[in-house]
């Protein structure tokens, strides 16, 4: 099997993973939302915030280095990034039990000290299992990875409304965490065929830490970048409006949480093969970039348009004050999913100086912008700060990136943000028909946005259209293609296939 049709099967089972975590995920919280206060969000949220600090600490790009490395000795320099992995673990655990206390105190909740509890168990099994997840991206093999996750994950999140039908209040968020995930970590591991050695070998060690220094340092700072919000919020606005923001948050993420990663997953290995070709690089992440567009923009378009039946139907009208912050985070990360390759980039080239070398700088002029916002207890200004922020963060990588690919960072922007042009055609005389009429054919709007999407996309970026597809295919498995007609291969695609993608 080629390098593309493994990327393209990795995808595939990406896709399925997270659009049906997508759907349960939906489910749930529509539940979820309606039974629960919206203060219990915002508990959660500053909870997990401290998780996911020490989490990226953890991490620290071990698990890529474990996908970058190629060399002879693969096996002695993973079971190198396992135990480093475990002595981490253990060290951050540790300062998370002697951190919790003192979290809580400072949000004045007692509450926050037991989740935390809880979701370190979570976190505690996660990292045992991540070096058996590296291996599984390694080689590109998702099989058993997504049919794992998926089937602990969906327990995980069904679990949650049991719990809350119980009458666990704010714990029903957490406590699946506990209890599921330590059992998917024992499989998981099970399953990589990984068995570690008490073998250790400095050297790995040294050069483990020669390439994720800059790594752990970048994310451990653009962490605090992407909670700094939530704790600054959660602080000064209170746990309610933490609340509303989380869950519009979280909301606005969800196609993004879902999909891109399938796209990052697969790109950061196959960037990692092809490093040392320039060419066959640059074409690649620029398709990457086209690919990327072409499905999250129209995406992202419609959250922002139809934000108020969508948090009426999902959430209920208790969150109608959701709205205006969904569709101003939403605006965000319409331009952070069209960048989110370049992170991949820089580490799959062996450059992840640059990314630390950027957040370190970025960091405080977000915090700073955030708590200035503060002052004057609005969430929806406080919400246009934090989009505004970020928006020029996502655009300076593009600049970044021109020192890798040795392109305009202008035209990669471009490339990304032209898929934007017929989501912008087929969204105004759609608004203008909703203020001159009672607003009643909301299934009509939206079917007539998305044909209307893609048409226009069609008839405007044609060239993009059929390449976009014809990479689509490159990458699919054989059986998958003989599956598509030719007479709609020939209109779809073109008769001539292109190269691989990779």
């Amino acid at each position: 099997m080629s390098l593309a049709q493994k990327a393209g099967q990795a995808g595939a089972l990406m896709l399925f993973r997270k659009g049906w975590g997508a759907l349960v995920t939906f489910g749930v919280m529509a539940y979820l939302a309606r039974v629960l206060d919206k203060s219990d969000f915002g508990l959660l949220a500053i909870s997990a915030t401290l998780i996911g600090i020490i989490e990226t600490i953890a991490l620290s790009g071990i698990g890529e280095y474990v996908i970058f490395y190629q060399g002879k000795d693969e096996r002695d320099v993973t079971n190198s990034a396992f135990w480093l992995n475990i002595l981490l673990t253990v060290v951050v655990c540790a300062a998370v039990l002697i951190a919790a206390p003192f979290w809580a105190s400072f949000y004045k909740d007692e509450r926050i000290n037991r989740i935390i509890w809880l979701l370190l168990v979570g976190f505690f099994f996660n990292m045992l299992s991540s070096i058996s997840v590296a291996q599984f991206r390694k080689i590109l093999d998702y099989k058993p990875l997504v049919l794992i996750q998926t089937i602990f994950g969906t327990i995980a999140q069904l679990s949650q409304i049991a719990f809350a039908i119980l009458g666990f209040g704010v714990y029903s968020l957490a406590l699946p965490r506990a209890v599921i995930t330590p059992i998917m970590a024992i499989v998981l591991i099970y399953k990589s065929g990984f068995r570690p050695s008490l073998r250790l070998n400095k050297e790995h060690w040294r050069k483990i830490f020669g390439y994720t220094k800059h790594v752990i340092g970048s994310r451990v700072l653009g962490k605090f970048v992407n909670e700094g919000d939530t704790l600054i919020i959660g602080k000064f606005l209170g746990m309610e409006l933490l609340g509303v923001y989380n869950l519009a948050f979280r909301f606005a993420h969800l196609f993004f949480a879902n999909f891109l990663p399938i796209i990052t997953n697969v790109t950061m290995p196959v960037f990692s093969q092809i490093r040392d070709n320039l060419p066959r690089l640059r074409d690649n992440f620029t398709r990457s970039l086209k690919l990327i567009a072409f499905v999250t923009l129209p995406v992202i378009s419609f959250q922002i348009l139809f934000a108020e039946p969508l948090i009426n139907l999902i959430y209920g009208p208790k969150w109608h004050d959701a709205v205006i912050p969904f569709q101003i985070l939403s605006l965000f990360v319409l331009f952070k999913s069209v960048g989110s390759p370049t992170s991949g980039l820089y580490n799959a080239t062996g450059n992840p100086q640059i990314g630390f070398y950027f957040t370190l700088i970025f960091a405080p002029v977000f915090i700073g912008s955030v708590l200035f916002s503060s002052i004057f207890d609005s969430l929806i200004f406080t919400t246009i700060i934090v989009a505004s922020v970020r928006i020029l963060g996502t655009m300076t990588h593009f600049y970044l990136s021109r020192r890798i690919l040795k392109v305009s960072g202008f035209s990669l922007m471009v490339q990304s943000l032209k898929s934007l042009v017929p989501a912008i055609i087929i969204a105004i005389p759609l608004y203008i028909f909703r203020l001159v009429t009672d607003y009643r054919f909301k299934i009509v709007e939206s079917v007539v946005f998305i044909t209307g999407y893609f048409l226009l996309y069609y008839m405007i970026l044609k060239n993009d259209w059929r390449a976009i597809l014809k990479d689509l295919d490159s990458m699919m498995p054989k059986k998958l293609q003989n599956l598509i007609p030719s007479r709609l291969r020939k209109i779809l695609i073109d008769e001539t296939l292109p190269d691989e993608i990779v």
